[in-house]
């Protein structure tokens, strides 16, 4: 049986994939991709930044498309994120 933190692995591959998959590759995020990720993931962090911020800021090799470990530091920067804001309640 899955832990939770396994489990919420495979839930965060789940949603990379979901976006990454519209276009046929299972490794890069595109930019609208990221945009409609975002749009429908992650509403609450696209009021401190846009999309294209958020695009700019992760793809850190340059190359037009976000990959899984660039995904990865998106996840970082946001749990961080939630994690403060956690303690505030």
């Amino acid at each position: 049986m899955p832990t939770e933190l396994e489990k919420a692995m495979d839930c965060l591959i789940g949603v990379y994939h979901t976006y990454s998959l519209e276009k046929g590759n299972p490794h890069a995020l595109y930019r609208d991709d990221l945009k409609k990720l975002l749009e429908t993931q992650a509403t609450n962090y696209l009021k401190k930044k846009n999309a294209d911020t958020w695009f700019k800021e992760l793809d850190i090799n340059s190359d037009g498309a976000i990959n899984f470990q660039e995904f990865l530091n998106f996840v970082i920067k946001i749990g961080v994120l939630a994690h403060e804001e956690s303690h505030k309640k």
